[in-house]
């Protein structure tokens, strides 16, 4: 595997020392590299500025790493392909030690690109939905939640853990967080009953009731505060009732917000009833991309911050690195004897594990479309 694709231009990188004038400002011309070294002719750069020197992986998933880069970004990628730790040390002929770590450093550091990238994203529906998961032991339950975007397919939110209205409250946190306006758009769940109840709190406009009556001092300091759902907002819940394996019947819950808003999302994603294919979709790719979610039978991490780990891995690649054939453009003209758009591609896995966060960069920084685009 070539790895002087992941070698990005010296204007691209900045410094890394937080009391330096031009900490983390990239283009300013202050870096010079002041030598290579290692197998991998590792960049060791020098900022003229504030006189600091460091290596150019610092901040970045193979900072630290003592094998080979072709091998590190090897070993994500099977990672990210549903392999278990020991295939992985039987194919790229490294020690488990290696994988292990390798699992929780892209882990953490997928989990900082998402938090980077993912914000103020505009968006006319979301799916919302949980997948079962154990750690530890086969009593210790570790369901993954996620909230995703249904048009673009992006995934906005993931959280694990137990599943109860805690998991809920903390995936409608997060994607409330992440979203352009959380009061004009609808959400299509499950008939969890947590959603209905914590939909109001997170996405709807709160306002204080007024008082009724003149006897005593009003409201206290915290009064708790009612919440209004917004014309542009709207809540569906799906129902499924099973016998064995099979789905019967399908009840359709308006809990909040009207029809009509929600029709109108329906109409602008091509659908005509209300569902959470999207979501289930991404759910069996997610069973396919862990080796944790796989089998229900067998298949649980030992530990609960490896499955974490390994789950928002996974998240990154499959916002960043797979491509969706649902979400494929048509090309104005033919190139060649090529049918596909080539104009936006997805990341490639080593452009993930050399990015590094804003503020520690000595990486290149994200040049790519906002997302969603890359993978339409």
């Amino acid at each position: 595997m070539k790895t002087d694709s992941t070698r990005s231009p010296i204007e691209s990188l900045a410094c890394v020392e937080p009391d330096c004038d031009l900490y983390g400002q990239p283009g300013q011309g202050n870096l010079t590299v002041r030598k290579v070294y290692g197998r991998d002719k590792i960049r060791y750069l020098r900022c003229n500025r504030c006189r600091v020197e460091f290596s150019e992986r610092k901040g970045s998933a193979l900072w630290n790493t003592k094998v080979r880069e072709a091998k590190a970004v090897s070993v994500a990628a099977h990672l990210s392909e549903g392999c278990s730790q020991e295939s992985i040390v039987r194919l790229v002929d490294v020690d488990i030690s290696v994988v292990q770590r390798l699992n929780g450093v892209v882990g953490k550091h997928g989990r900082f690109f998402h938090d980077e990238h993912v914000r103020e994203i505009k968006v006319e529906a979301l799916e919302a939905d949980e997948r079962y998961g154990f750690s530890a032991t086969k009593r210790q339950a570790a369901w993954e939640a996620e909230v995703m975007d249904a048009k673009s397919k992006l995934i906005v939110a993931h959280e694990q853990g137990r599943r109860d209205e805690a998991l809920i409250r903390r995936l409608y946190s997060d994607a409330a967080q992440r979203v352009a306006d959380r009061h004009a758009l609808v959400l299509f769940t499950d008939g969890e009953a947590s959603y209905a109840t914590l939909f109001p709190e997170y996405f709807g406009v709160a306002y204080q009731p007024r008082r009724n009556g003149c006897r005593g001092r009003g409201n206290p300091l915290g009064a708790k505060f009612r919440y209004r759902i917004p014309r542009a907002l709207a809540h569906v819940q799906i129902v499924k009732r099973r016998e064995g394996a099979r789905v019967v019947e399908v009840d359709v819950r308006y809990t909040h917000g009207s029809r009509k808003r929600a029709w109108q999302a329906l109409d602008a994603l091509g659908y005509t009833h209300p569902n959470t294919s999207a979501i289930e979709r991404r759910n069996a790719t997610a069973r396919a991309m862990s080796i944790y979610q796989v089998r229900k039978s067998i298949a649980f991490a030992h530990r609960a911050d490896v499955k974490l780990n390994l789950g928002w891995w996974g998240v990154t690649v499959y916002n960043w690195c797979r491509p969706h054939r649902s979400l494929r453009l048509p090309i104005a003209a033919p190139k060649g004897k090529k049918s596909t758009n080539s104009a936006l591609r997805p990341w490639p896995r080593e452009s993930l594990i050399t990015f590094s966060q804003s503020g520690n960069s000595c990486s290149h920084r994200s040049i790519q479309p906002v997302p969603g685009d890359n993978l339409t």
